[in-house]
């Protein structure tokens, strides 16, 4: 398949996804906004689920990379919490309830197991973080690193609380409050 066509693809199916979630999101609405045939996409996946698992695939790895990046900044510690605040309020920024939703209450068999270890996978990227910064005395050495791992697996579920989203404009402000209380909360108070 040509590098275009698989962009396009992949623009498609992210803007879709994005937008009304995956359990909403067709491969014939795919095929429609990205204006190829059926066909090629079937060429290039199986189904739906295999092109967002290469979309959510680039998604964690590249949070990987960021995460990764903003830890090893030479910048006060503060200033690398803020940055990864702003990282992850611009990375959720748009996107839908029902994607979190879907995400978080995956009961789909192509994508239950993808999606914990998904899960997983952002649990431990935070954690690993956390853990280091944790032993310098950045983060409160009182806060259990079991709390720490059960509220980073189950912080998407306070985003999909109705009582709390009837409180905010948007999921987005919902998670920036979420993180933003998380974080600042284990922050060493020296």
């Amino acid at each position: 398949m040509k590098a275009a066509t698989h962009k396009r693809l992949l623009d498609s199916t992210r803007k879709l996804i994005w937008k009304q979630g995956i359990s909403k999101t067709s491969v014939d609405q795919i095929c429609e906004d990205s204006g190829l045939s059926k066909m090629t996409f079937y060429r290039a996946y199986e189904n739906k689920y295999d092109i967002i698992k290469e979309i959510l695939d680039e998604n964690y790895s590249t949070m990987a990379v960021d995460y990764e990046q903003i830890f090893n900044r030479n910048i006060p510690f503060i200033e690398k919490v803020m940055e990864l605040i702003y990282y992850i309020m611009s990375s959720v920024k748009e996107i839908s309830p029902d994607l979190i939703r879907d995400i978080v209450k995956q009961d789909n068999p192509h994508l239950k197991d993808y999606m914990l270890s998904k899960i997983e996978f952002q649990r431990d990227l935070s954690l690993k973080y956390i853990i280091i910064e944790q032993k310098k005395g950045n983060f409160r050495n009182d806060v259990k690193l079991e709390f720490i791992s059960f509220f980073l697996v189950h912080i998407n579920e306070l985003a999909l609380e109705e009582r709390l989203n009837n409180i905010y404009d948007s999921t987005d402000e919902l998670v920036s409050q979420l993180t933003k209380m998380f974080y600042f909360g284990i922050l060493s108070r020296n």
